[in-house]
């Protein structure tokens, strides 16, 4: 009978505490409820401690907004990533006529987790020290930008003009890495719509350097 009644304790101790486990790690992702329109059983992302299906929709809708604004009617990503990248570097991204209703939905949902933002120095608004940055630097296809971008993660010196150069080689792959699709998306679309947000709010609103229509040239990798 003891014996009996150790083993219904000893069960419930552990449910119980399977399910406080449960509810702490949903606590520590802080899931965000979301109206998803690109539902997929594939995972592009999948990291510890992160919302990967909110950083996934965030990608997709990214991408699809991409498509649309370069190379509208025929999406051809990797010459939109080239000419996104090449563009959002030297500040010629009219962001405004860029961004879907969709996208705008994904910002105010990424927003929910207060610990992916932050002000840095130079006015952006990524904070690279939330953990999605570190699983992104582990898990980049291009050996060299893996190591330079896990560098810059590790000694807390991430900034774009850290990386640009090595970025700009690298945008045919984008397509296919989705983890540094996922480091595009944060720091140059809706970290920089965020940016431009609090920009106009305070009365700061800097407008994108005129860009000439597109050519083939433009953002091409060497």
């Amino acid at each position: 009978m003891k014996l009996k009644l150790a083993l219904v304790a000893l069960s419930l101790c552990f449910f119980t505490c399977k399910e406080e486990s449960a509810t702490k790690d949903q606590t520590q992702i802080n899931i965000v409820e979301f109206d998803y329109k690109f539902p997929s059983v594939q995972k592009l992302v999948d990291c510890e401690g992160v919302d990967n299906k909110l950083f996934q929709e965030a990608v997709q809708s990214f991408e699809e907004d991409l498509g649309n604004f370069y190379t509208p009617g025929k999406p051809i990503l990797s010459r939109g990533y080239s000419l996104f990248v090449s563009q959002a570097i030297a500040n010629k991204v009219d962001y405004t006529k860029m961004v879907s209703p969709h996208s705008k939905k994904v910002l105010e949902a990424l927003k929910q987790d207060e610990s992916l933002w932050t002000t840095n120095p130079d006015g952006s608004q990524i904070n690279f020290n939330h953990p999605i940055f570190k699983c992104i630097g582990n898990n980049i296809k291009d050996e060299q930008l893996q190591k330079t971008f896990s560098a810059l993660i590790a000694t807390n010196s991430m900034s774009i003009r850290m990386i640009e150069g090595q970025l700009r080689r690298k945008t045919f792959g984008m397509k296919d890495d989705k983890y540094l699709a996922t480091y595009v998306a944060l720091a140059f679309y809706y970290g920089k719509i965020f940016e431009n947000e609090l920009n106009a709010k305070n009365g700061n609103i800097v407008e994108p350097t005129e860009e000439k229509e597109h050519t083939n040239h433009d953002g091409h990798n060497h």
